[in-house]
């Protein structure tokens, strides 16, 4: 019995799974770099103006990168840089190595299962960064003195902007 009806719809799936977390990965690179541009690099009271050019000159880095000046700027002990590392190694995987390193995993049910959990749980870890960060953000703002309501409703006009609402 030929594999190839199985391993071609087992690929079918696994592409949906990796682009699921890819996308939530760049996710939190797009709040990492936020954050770090925010907190680390810029005065108390930023125009919207500076966020934004700090906000480019940072997000050229490369995901490595980003996390390792984090990992500076808040020590390399938090628990949250090692989170950080655990998600560079595990982008790392999903971006560059999974078809190299996996590819006999599409033969077997446990295999293609086992990696099949494994992409979900590295989206399932981003979302929870993304939450993490969007949270850490919140947090600097307020200690400038925002207001929780103003920044409520930022997010909710960008949210109606996304949506078209």
């Amino acid at each position: 019995m030929s594999l190839r009806p199985i391993i071609a719809e087992r690929v079918e799936r696994l592409c949906v799974q990796m682009g699921k977390a890819l996308y939530q990965a760049q996710g939190v690179e797009e709040i990492l770099t936020k954050y770090y541009s925010v907190a680390f690099k810029l005065s108390q009271s930023p125009t919207l103006e500076e966020i934004n050019e700090e906000f480019d000159r940072n997000f050229s880095h490369t995901a490595g990168r980003l996390v390792g000046l984090l990992r500076t700027a808040r020590s390399a002990e938090d628990p949250v840089a090692t989170r950080l590392s655990v998600f560079v190694d595990e982008r790392a995987w999903l971006v560059h190595k999974l078809r190299r390193t996996d590819y006999h995993s599409l033969r077997d049910e446990p295999g293609f299962l086992a990696v099949m959990d494994r992409v979900s749980q590295f989206e399932s870890e981003c979302e929870q960064l993304i939450e993490l960060f969007h949270n850490l953000l919140t947090e600097y703002f307020v200690s400038l003195g925002t207001s929780r309501e103003l920044i409520a409703q930022e997010q909710a006009k960008a949210l109606r902007e996304i949506y078209g609402e």
